[in-house]
């Protein structure tokens, strides 16, 4: 059965999804500059607007161009781990639950549910056995 979660709970709700969403962006952020760096240093070249990927032509050999690419690359790290970190809390904080049926969504907290429910944000709930 839903029941409403104490603020003490709700806190750590929240607490607990901020943590998580941090690690789903370091993790983001770390496998995209990974890829672009490792991609870059071999000389591949993605357009994304034709859709295209070429070999480019850049001075050097992969290891020498590697760390270049990787300390140029570093601030992707921080930028996609901060986007994908505030749009993962932002789909926590969306997801809404209708106590009566069980019946899960987003975004529509206060719409009412097909059994005459209503939902709730499922921050403010918790199921107890």
């Amino acid at each position: 059965m839903w029941i409403q979660r104490t603020p003490e709970e709700t806190a750590k709700w929240k607490a607990n999804a901020e943590r998580s969403g941090k690690t789903h962006g370091l993790t983001i952020g770390l496998a995209a500059w990974i890829l672009a760096s490792l991609l870059l240093s071999s000389g591949w070249i993605v357009s994304f607007r034709s859709g295209v990927a070429v070999q480019g032509s850049f001075g050097g050999n992969f290891w020498t161009r590697l760390p270049i690419f990787a300390v140029l690359l570093s601030p992707v790290v921080f930028l996609a781990g901060r986007v994908e970190r505030k749009k993962a809390v932002r789909k926590a904080e969306l997801q809404t639950i209708c106590p009566k049926c069980d019946t899960g969504d987003e975004g529509n907290a206060g719409a009412s549910c097909q059994c005459s429910g209503t939902f709730v944000p499922t921050s403010t709930m918790k199921w107890v056995e």
